[in-house]
């Protein structure tokens, strides 16, 4: 998907490998994946959907770590993606992935029942960067600090962090024959990941979180699950992985 013509756009090409292939847990594509694998429905499509929305991550990343943004120096133990290749390049890096992402999952055509769901998973790929998702929460991050930002913590996860654990969640879903019930209870388990993935990185990083509140929004997360039964062990899975990487410990929490 990154194979680019290195040859054009300024370096814009290799800005772009160095902001996806630099590291990163790839958490997100490990949840769609697992989803479609829980709902046998995987197909050669899925594994574009998953990187898709590791593409729209990384873009995200780029644009939050640039001066006027967080003005990070780093980002995955190495130097941030504008600190390389300036400011301008590292931009029009961002707006090359978000396009690639879109465009790596939708289909020549149109009129199969495939296609369709194809084209309504780029539709809420591109809906992350409306105003009222990704870049109200980066914009609500930028307004504000200290206590008030602390305050304010999960309604700017719940717009910064989990709508892309939805759409990953989405994307696992794309070629499944689920009912919308069974849908909304998976999207409820992504926002619910999502947020334990932002407090578990917090918690890493030294800011104000603690592990009983990490446990109750990994229960959250449990409990959206509670209708899948064995079937969502793969999930819950992953739930036992955040808190071992959080706690440093390789055990269950529950």
């Amino acid at each position: 998907m990154l194979a680019c013509d290195r040859s054009a756009g300024g370096g814009v090409a290799e800005g772009m490998r160095y902001a996806v292939l630099g590291g990163g847990q790839r958490i997100r594509p490990a949840l769609a994946l697992r989803v479609a694998r829980m709902l046998e429905a995987e197909r050669p499509m899925t594994m574009r959907a998953a990187a898709a929305v590791e593409l729209l991550h990384c873009a995200s990343l780029v644009v939050d770590d640039l001066p006027c943004m967080d003005d990070a120096a780093t980002r995955r133990g190495r130097a941030a993606c504008h600190r390389v290749f300036g400011e301008a390049t590292a931009l029009l890096a961002s707006f090359s992935l978000v396009a690639l992402a879109a465009r790596s999952v939708l289909p020549a055509d149109t009129g199969s029942w495939a296609s369709r769901r194809l084209v309504d998973f780029a539709r809420r790929l591109l809906g992350m960067l409306d105003c009222g998702s990704l870049v109200a929460g980066q914009a609500l991050d930028l307004e504000l600090a200290g206590e008030s930002r602390r305050r304010e913590w999960t309604r700017i996860s719940e717009l910064k962090t989990a709508p892309l654990f939805t759409l990953a969640v989405r994307a696992g879903m794309i070629f499944a024959n689920e009912s919308e019930a069974s849908a909304k209870s998976l999207e409820r388990f992504g926002r619910a990941f999502g947020l334990a993935f932002q407090m578990a990185d917090d918690w890493a990083d030294g800011e104000a979180a603690s592990e009983e509140a990490l446990v109750e929004r990994l229960d959250a997360a449990r409990r959206a699950l509670g209708g899948w039964g064995d079937r969502a062990q793969p999930l819950h899975g992953l739930l036992d992985y955040l808190y071992g990487r959080a706690t440093q410990a390789d055990c269950r929490y529950r």
